[in-house]
């Protein structure tokens, strides 16, 4: 007999995304879809989208496993996927963007990589890893926030949105992150000791703009700043 299928929900917060929706959903089963080893349920957390994203994913449910929170108001990126993993019964999550800009491709290598991870993250700073068309602004800061951030957890890409974990991570952990990083709090809080990281294509945004302004990068560096003072004063008990 084979091995027990991996039950992964993954869940994709969104706001005004209802031209990628159903792309992001085809996309996500036809990778998966081959793997009878894995099963996976897809949960959209939606903050009350002016353009129906949320009325397009509930028609996802006539040809594929979805799962749809609607949300009173644009309640950030953070608690939309705090809010995906209480809807999820499942032991392992995964966070994924609506936008597109996460290759769903490389979702099989991630997900049977909990097989012997306790975390797996798609990683936009490996050497076999792209990113298209990123302004050199969006680099710099980028490049900027993970330097800081390795210190604190040795993973490559710890500001990672697109990643997998099993439930056990969590245990005890309350998450409190508003903002997009919320990898990061968890890689700080959580219980873990091994990860894998793969290299994807990180791709353009076809019919949406990034949801980052300036409070977004207030929040990463209080967060930061937090997580940083936290652990000098846990190493020096």
């Amino acid at each position: 007999m084979g091995e027990t299928p991996l039950r992964v929900s993954l869940i994709t917060p969104t706001y005004n995304e209802r031209p990628n929706i159903s792309l992001l959903a085809d996309e996500v089963f036809a990778a998966v879809g081959k793997y009878p080893e894995i099963d996976v349920e897809l949960i959209v957390v939606d903050d009350n989208s002016p353009d129906g994203t949320g009325e397009e994913a509930e028609r996802l449910k006539d040809r594929y496993p979805v799962q749809v929170v609607h949300r009173p108001g644009k309640l950030g990126l953070g608690s939309a996927v705090m809010e995906g993993f209480r809807k999820s019964d499942r032991d392992c999550l995964g966070v994924i963007d609506a936008d597109l800009s996460h290759d769903p491709s490389v979702l099989p290598r991630l997900i049977l990589g909990l097989r012997e991870h306790d975390v797996a993250l798609g990683s936009r700073y490996n050497p076999d890893s792209r990113v298209e068309r990123w302004p050199w602004y969006r680099k710099l800061i980028s490049q900027a926030g993970v330097l800081a951030a390795r210190q604190l957890t040795g993973v490559q890409d710890p500001l990672s949105g697109y990643f997998f974990l099993h439930r056990r991570v969590l245990d005890g952990v309350t998450l409190t992150s508003p903002g997009y990083k919320i990898l990061l709090e968890i890689l700080v809080k959580g219980t873990w000791s091994t990860f894998i990281e793969v290299p994807y294509v990180f791709r353009n945004r076809q019919y949406s703009t990034s949801k980052l302004n300036l409070k977004e990068y207030y929040l990463f560096s209080k967060q930061l700043l937090v997580f940083s003072l936290t652990r000098s004063k846990g190493s020096g008990d």
